[in-house]
Parts: structure tokens; C-alpha cells; sequence
């Protein structure tokens, strides 16, 4: 069945011509602590020199005034949420003030991510009353200084509708004025159109497919959306790359930090949506 599935960057290269960006290994074990949270500051471990690289070459992607970033994947499950809240982090350890920004709204993920506790103050609330202050709804990390969450809030009973307000322009030009990166964790986009409206606001768009999990076939979504360009400056990210295989040991030249790093564990940091066999 694994010939069915992506297996790392040489499968990716042969379904698509949109950009690579990143190669993100498995992760160790998650602890109760750090969740879902790999890149932390002062260490350099591998998964923080991965993200390190990701941050550069969207960097290069980015024009000057540009600095809105959309994540997306084709279904749950495949690590979106794991990779925006890694970025925003990694972003913010260059002294960029950055808010993540959760727009996965029927399935809010970033609660998990950060366990934040009040999961009804969110972005939801300001595109239901555009009247509310939106930078009241703004919450600090404890990750560190520079880094802010906008979650999804409430789930609302018309998401849709919602996302296609203009509310939601307002919302994106205030957060550009008061941040150097906004990053936008929005839903699959091979589940629910709302990701395509969101879509309109954003500079450049990461999408995240997940090394022994996502089905070439559904993969090639990512064709579509290049072509019909209904996403901005797209690229792609492969998460979940196993670095013992050995055809990515050369790649890498990561051998010696084989040792450290527990790669026989997957996750998919898909928050709800049913996990995909």
C-alpha cells in the first residue's frame, strides 16, 4: 500500500513542480509538557535547523511588504497545525513580532497546540461583530516574548459565510499593522472550501503533505490549485520524513543525530476531521 502513499521529497518532485520548501523529520515522542511544540530557543537541534531552513526560503519568497502566510493540507492529519505553530515560532526567534492566527474555525487546532484555556475568545467573535476589538482577542504565548495567538474561538454555525465577510480583510490589514508576520492556520482544503476564500488575504501559501500518510492521488490537488492560481506564491512541505530510510540518509547527512531523535512514532496533528487509514 506504501506505493500508494508519499514517501519523501523524490515522490513530491514527480507529482508536482511547485516549490519544496522543507523537509521536516519525524518528531520524538510528545510529552505533556511541550505537546506539539519542536522548536524552542537556544537549542539547535535538528528539528529547529529544519525549521531554520523552512523560515529562510520562505523569507526569499516573500517581497518586502509581504509578510501574510497561509498553511494548508489536502486532509486532517497531516501535521498543518504542527507546522504553522513551528514556523510562527522559528519566525519569532529572529525578534519578528508574530501572531499565528487560527482559521481552521470548524476544528480549531491551535487550542491544543498552545494549550490555551479560554476556547471562546477567538477570531470568530470579531467576523460575527466586526465592532469587537480584535486586538482584545489577541492572547501573549508563554513561548516567548514576541510570539501572539489569535484562536478560532466558538465554532460558528456558519463558517462559510463568515470567512467570505469582509470582515475578515479588516481583520488581516489590522494584524499586518501591529505584526511583522501573521500566519494563518486554515482548514484542509481537500475537506472544506473555506481555506480557498481565505485564501484572498494572504501573500504566500505552505502546503503540507505528510511522508507515509498522504495518498498521491489526493495529494495532486496541489496541481489544481497552482494552475487555476487559487492560492497565492504557493510551495510545499514535507512533514513527517523517517530519516532512517536510507535513501534519506544521504540526503541529509543527519547520521549523527540518528540516536536522539525518536523517528519510529507518527503523529498527525490533525485535530478532529477523522483520522485517515
Amino acid at each position: 500500500l506504501t506505493k500508494f502513499k508519499i514517501e519523501g521529497r523524490a515522490d513530491v518532485e514527480k507529482l508536482t513542480s511547485v516549490p519544496v520548501v522543507g523537509d521536516i523529520p519525524l518528531t520524538e515522542e510528545k510529552n505533556e509538557k511541550n505537546g506539539s511544540i519542536a522548536v524552542f530557543e537556544n537549542k539547535n537541534n535538528l528539528m529547529s535547523e529544519t525549521f531554520r531552513n523552512v523560515r529562510t526560503n520562505l523569507q526569499f519568497m516573500l517581497d518586502n511588504d509581504q509578510k501574510v502566510i497561509l498553511v494548508t493540507s489536502t486532509v486532517s492529519g497531516e501535521g498543518k497545525s504542527f507546522v504553522s505553530a513551528n514556523l510562527a515560532i522559528s519566525l519569532s526567534l529572529l525578534g519578528k513580532k508574530v501572531v499565528i492566527v487560527g482559521l481552521d474555525i470548524r476544528k480549531p487546532g491551535l487550542n491544543k497546540v498552545f494549550h490555551l484555556s479560554n476556547k471562546e475568545k477567538g477570531i470568530t467573535q470579531y467576523l460575527s461583530n466586526p465592532e469587537t476589538d480584535l486586538m482584545e482577542l489577541v492572547q501573549p504565548s508563554d513561548i516567548n516574548k514576541n510570539l501572539f495567538i489569535l484562536p478560532g474561538g466558538a465554532v460558528p454555525p456558519n463558517p462559510t459565510e463568515l470567512l467570505a465577510r469582509n470582515g475578515l480583510d479588516k481583520a488581516i490589514e489590522t494584524l499586518k499593522k501591529n505584526f511583522d508576520y501573521v500566519i494563518l492556520d486554515t482548514a484542509p482544503i481537500g475537506m472544506v472550501t473555506d481555506t480557498l476564500l481565505i485564501g484572498r488575504v494572504s501573500d504566500l501559501s505552505v502546503y503540507v503533505c505528510r511522508a507515509d500518510y498522504t495518498h498521491k492521488a489526493e495529494y495532486t490537488l496541489i496541481n489544481e490549485l497552482a494552475i487555476e492560481k487559487k492560492l497565492s506564491k504557493l510551495c510545499t512541505v514535507i512533514n513527517g520524513v523517517d530519516l532512517k530510510k536510507r535513501k534519506y540518509g544521504y540526503y541529509y547527512g543527519y547520521g549523527k543525530y540518528g540516536k536522539y531523535y525518536g523517528y519510529g512514532k507518527r503523529y498527525g496533528y490533525g485535530y478532529g476531521y477523522g483520522q485517515k487509514q
